[in-house]
């Protein structure tokens, strides 16, 4: 374990139009807004189609798989980094059938409402680098890891 603390520079709030993929509109806002690093505090509102995916079991190497679906989809919940200018978003997401989640993908399309809150946080370089691991009972391989770096500042 390891962790850091940083300051907030800005609070966004990105609004994701009908029709837009919501990965795609966030890759848009953080060039034309020049972030590199943030945390995601939230999002929530509705899509017409989702495209997620998640881990299948709990050994190392992961396996992923990938679920997409359309319809009257509620995003319940947003939360992730934006490290290097990549986002890395999970969601919840809800249907008359129940809830799931997994990460967030191209693919998924806002169908009413989707707003998303970013805030920006600067004093620590965050990246993300592949390590070598090996855990008793789940195996070994890579796995990506948050760093933490020295200061860092930005220049606008």
């Amino acid at each position: 374990m390891e962790f850091t603390s940083m300051a907030f520079n800005q609070l966004y709030v990105l609004r994701v139009d009908p029709g837009e993929d919501v990965l795609g509109s966030i890759g848009h806002f953080l060039k034309a807004a020049n972030v590199r690093q943030a945390v995601v505090l939230g999002g929530y509102g509705t899509l017409a189609a989702y495209h997620i995916h998640w881990v299948t079991h709990n050994r190392i190497p992961p396996d992923n798989s990938f679920g997409r679906g359309e319809g009257g989809i509620e995003i319940l919940s947003m939360n992730g980094l934006v490290v290097d200018g990549e986002p890395h978003i999970h969601v919840t997401l809800s249907t008359p059938g129940g809830a799931f989640g997994g990460h967030l993908e191209p693919g998924c399309t806002a169908y009413v409402l989707c707003e998303v809150f970013f805030a920006e946080v600067e004093g620590v370089l965050l990246s993300r680098q592949r390590v070598p691991v090996s855990v008793e009972g789940m195996g070994a391989g890579t796995v990506s890891r948050l760093t933490f770096d020295k200061v860092q500042v930005r220049d606008d």
